[in-house]
This record gives C-alpha cells, structure tokens and sequence, in this order.
C-alpha cells in the first residue's frame, strides 16, 4: 500500500504531519489539492471536523483520519464534552452558578475558541471583563490546582493508541494573569510518578471504553487535556486532533513511522532524551499582533523550523500572524537550544517564553 496523503490544514501543526511522514513507505506523495484525488487525508485544525468535512470526505470513498461530526462535539462544545464525561465516571471540575462569587474560578466559553475561550478569574471585575469579549453562552467551573499535561490519544475505530504524555505552556508569560494562547511551548515526555502512571493508564482506559460503548467509529485524535489534582488526573477539556505545538514535539520524538501507527496500529518508540517546541510569536498576541515583519533566519541543522504564520514574498519570509514559527529540538535538555536559537533570529516585533524548561 503506497498512498497518496493530502494533509488538510497550513499551519505549523501541518507542516511537522507532512515532514514526519514524506519518508514512509507508505506514502507515494503528499499532495496539496481535494483536485489531486488523495487516497488519504489526514485532518489538522478542529474547524473542518467540526464543520463535518470527515464525514462528507469519508461519504466519497476517501480514508480519512479525523474525528466525525457525531463526536466532534467534544470540542465543539464543553458542555457536550461534559456530560460525556459525567455520563461515564471521568472525573473533571464540577460546574458552578454563573453568578458564583467564590473565587478564583474558570470560565470557559461553549463553542470553538482556539485555545482563548478558557479563563481563570481572581475577582469580579476580572469575570465582567472577560466575559463581555468571549462568545456565549459561556459557563463556570471550579477551580483546580495542579500540574497539567497533554495526552494524544489515536482512536482506530475499535481501540485508543495513545502517545507519550506532553506538557503545554498556554500562557502568553509567566505571569499567572497573561492571557491563554493557542500554545507559547510544549515538551515531552513528562517524568511521572508510578502512582500518577497507573492512574494515567485507568484513565486512558475508562475513555476507551467510554468511546467504544457511545458507538465511535471514526479514526481520528482525541486530545485529552488533564491536570493532577485530588491525587487523580481530572480532565480540563478534549479536543479532537493533534494538539498545537504538542504536535510538533511528539512527532519529531517518534523513532518509528507515524503511518503505521494511524494506519497499521503500531505501537509509537521514541527517541532518546527530550523533544521540545518553542513559539516564536508577534508583539501583541493573541489579540492583535503586528504582521510584516522580515524574518532571517539563523542556520542550525539541529533545530526544525515549522512555519505558523508566515508570508513568502519573493523568496524572503514575512510575518503573518499571531504565532509565527515552531522552534523544534529533540536532545537532552532541547529548551536552552530553541531559546538561543530565537534570540538569533531576526524579526522586529518577536517574543517569545524565555522562562519555559523541562527542569
């Protein structure tokens, strides 16, 4: 079997797909166009699965991996999302009133915000605040304290092939007020305890079983946000593909072909050491950042450069969005590489965490 892949989406998340399969035997050529009749697509952002485009690809005949429109709703709507997990014992935050004045809280809004739909408010003039700008309805939750960390998990219709479990930093700075973003960093594996491993390996299970017994026949991601609190892992939300920039890290960690993993139900090996991301984003992210800035940069063959949000003109790179580039290194201590390697390039308006580390 020798096919031809058009992975769907542009962004950083889809050019690290395209690069971690380019060399696999079972890939005949990635394509770029539905024209180019694919044998297979494999799905990047959330809004065309939950727009239903799996569904109306897989009508035609074509082997698609992305989760349908029945169960895209777990991201769609956080609500939906909660009563899957209630329905079948997932432990998760408990809902609030919206008037509740106990705080720090969570607010979250219903539908699809990517990644700046979820906040955490100290008082109430922080809630009135954030609440006038998010879409509604929105909902509250309590709050949990603890380490958080990232699970992809591959659902083949019949059983979940999960990954390495993965830390994101959300925040646009260390500062426990800045806003969320779509993701600053990312990092894995993540060193975790026998106890917090065995409760990990409960968890994975109960969602497996909890997939196979609501009928899911899709093949597609599940993205399992979960933080340890209470001694147990609670899950914060589900999205339904590959985590930004977690992505980017496990698939340059992977030792083995990522198509036989979604194709052929290979168990994923990984690389020695640690795999990281870093987010070169633009002044003012996530709410309005300054584009056009002329990129340069640096030459180093031990970091992989994907690009988020960039503009090609006449072979020099411009900026083009909120975050613009994905810093990719897999070493012993891959953090102070990517951070060395921003500070040398050259863009006007970049930031980035300076702060993030694995120790």
């Amino acid at each position: 079997m020798s096919l031809k892949v058009l992975v769907y989406g542009c962004g950083a998340r889809e050019q690290a797909i395209k690069d971690s399969i380019k060399h696999s035997a079972l890939c005949k050529q990635i394509v770029e166009s539905i024209c180019q009749n694919p044998d297979l697509i494999i799905f990047g952002p959330e809004q065309p699965i939950c727009d239903g485009l799996v569904d109306y690809y897989s009508s035609l005949g074509i082997k698609c991996i992305g989760v349908d429109k029945k169960f895209s709703v777990l991201e769609s709507s956080k609500l939906s999302a909660k009563k899957f997990m209630v329905n079948h014992g997932i432990k998760c935050a408990k809902l609030l009133p919206v008037e509740s004045d106990i705080f720090p809280q969570v607010v979250k809004a219903d539908g699809l915000c990517k990644g700046k739909g979820v906040k955490v408010v100290y008082n109430q003039a922080e809630k009135d605040e954030f609440t006038r700008f998010i879409p509604k309805p929105y909902f509250i939750e309590e709050y949990l304290k603890g380490d958080e960390i990232s699970v992809m998990s591959y659902f083949n219709g019949q059983k979940l092939i999960n990954f390495c479990p993965a830390r994101d930093f959300k925040r646009l700075s260390a500062d426990i007020k800045s806003p969320n973003t779509g993701g600053m960093g990312a990092y894995c594996p993540v060193d975790l305890s026998e106890l917090q491993m065995n409760r990990l390996e409960k968890y994975l299970n109960l969602l497996e079983k909890a997939l196979i017994l609501e009928g899911a026949k899709f093949n597609g991601f599940v993205y399992s946000g979960l933080i340890w609190t209470k001694n147990d892992w609670y899950v914060l939300e589900y999205n339904v593909r590959l985590g930004d920039p977690e992505c980017q890290a496990i698939l340059n960690f992977l030792d083995n072909d990522f198509l036989e993993i979604i194709l052929n139900g290979e168990k994923p090996v990984y690389k020695k050491g640690y795999s990281a991301c870093l987010t070169v984003a633009s002044e003012g992210y996530p709410y309005n950042p300054i584009i056009g800035d002329e990129i340069i940069l640096p030459v180093d063959d031990s970091v992989k450069v994907y690009f988020a949000g960039v503009k090609q003109i006449d072979n020099r790179l411009y900026s083009n969005g909120g975050r613009v580039l994905s810093l990719c290194n897999v070493s012993d201590n891959p953090f102070p590489v990517l951070k060395d390697y921003a500070d040398k390039i050259i863009m006007r308006h970049k930031i980035f965490r300076n702060d993030i580390n694995i120790f």
